[in-house]
């Protein structure tokens, strides 16, 4: 019950992993180590998420991707970017690393586990060039209402970059219609992929706007290493460089493909139907709730608070149930379409056993 946290990889995957390694000893890498090979998986994640392929990117985790966004912007000295105070280390730290050069970061807080958009649009102002919020907070997971953040920044010509590792692959909205500039994201959770894999998506026509810090032979519109002028790939290529996670990608493109014949509509039912049932059981034993319970304010996350959580979760994990404790005294839950309501119940019954009814008051 820790798919926020870490997926556990499906058979798909190891039996990717020996087809891979197989490939490798058998063929010379024949298939395994092509680039024709990372295009089928780049055109697979692209039907899983709705867009061509052409704007998305492999890159190793969430944090290079906003790395490469905060770097490639050309904020300068004066300029402000705004993040929530939701965001992961990940969402917060490519950001604050500006501030070495003038760059300012503004905080933007909530109330009762919200940020609405409002609250982005009252701290936007002609220095404002970038919005950097999650698709799906972390901690609380409270889901924002990208679409309207999207449509303020539009209107001001700010960037939008959304970190949407807590969505992608729970929510069936494909990317474009969330209408950010750039999405990155982790392949390891709900993606059901190994660490060191995940996209970065530029909406088409806007990867020009983000200069890429790294080069090699794949970031070029040519293959020619002494053409002059060397002209950077007009599309979200421009941002891979050297030789790609052949391994991690090949078995990425597996898992998105059992996600594929599932179907994103029917996970984000299941997931829905998860976590309304597990916020009803915990709340009517009176733990408080800190995830908001309307669906479209939230996605695959429940979290509660709890005394000691730590030791509830070590006691948890000793009954070979696994969840994850953040934000001081909250335990998060996060199940996937893996999951069933037998695990939400055994979870329930264990939290009973372990913290009485007296206690949680």
């Amino acid at each position: 019950l820790d798919a926020a946290a870490k997926a556990p990889l499906p058979k798909c995957a190891r039996e990717a992993m020996d087809s891979y390694m197989a490939d490798m000893w058998e063929r010379v890498g024949e298939r395994s180590f092509s680039v024709s090979e990372i295009e089928h998986a780049r055109q697979t994640l692209a039907r899983l998420v709705g867009v061509p392929s052409s704007t998305l990117a492999f890159i190793k985790n969430t944090s290079e991707g906003l790395n490469i966004v905060a770097q490639g912007l050309g904020l300068e000295a004066g300029d402000k970017v705004l993040i929530s105070e939701f965001e992961h280390s990940a969402g917060v730290l490519p950001w604050r690393y500006l501030e070495r050069i003038g760059v300012e970061v503004e905080v933007v807080r909530g109330s009762n586990g919200r940020i609405p958009p409002e609250s982005f649009v009252e701290r936007m102002d002609e220095r404002t060039r970038a919005v950097g919020v999650s698709w799906v907070a972390y901690g609380t997971g409270y889901r924002f209402d990208i679409p309207a953040i999207a449509a303020a920044c539009r209107e001001r010509d700010i960037v939008l970059v959304v970190d949407a590792i807590q969505a992608v692959g729970v929510l069936a909205t494909p990317l474009p219609d969330i209408n950010a500039d750039v999405v990155v994201a982790g392949g390891f959770k709900g993606l059901l992929s190994p660490t060191g894999t995940g996209f970065l998506y530029c909406r088409e026509g806007f990867a020009p706007r983000i200069e890429p810090a790294y080069v090699a032979r794949f970031s070029f519109a040519s293959d020619d290493k002494w053409k002059r002028p060397l002209t950077l790939a007009a599309d979200a290529r421009r941002f891979e460089f050297g030789n790609p996670n052949y391994l991690g990608i090949w078995v990425m493109r597996h898992s998105v493909e059992l996600i594929l014949s599932i179907g994103l509509d029917q996970i984000e039912r299941r997931v829905r139907d998860l976590t309304t049932y597990l916020y009803d059981e915990v709340a009517e034993r009176g733990y408080r709730v800190v995830t908001p319970r309307p669906w479209q304010e939230r996605a695959g996350i429940v979290s509660f608070d709890i005394p000691e959580p730590e030791s509830v979760r070590k006691h948890l994990l000793e009954r070979r149930i696994v969840v994850n404790v953040r934000d001081g005294n909250t335990l998060r839950v996060s199940p996937h379409f893996y999951n069933t309501r037998e695990d939400i119940d055994a979870l329930v019954e264990s939290l009973v056993a372990i913290v009485p009814a007296d206690d949680v008051s």
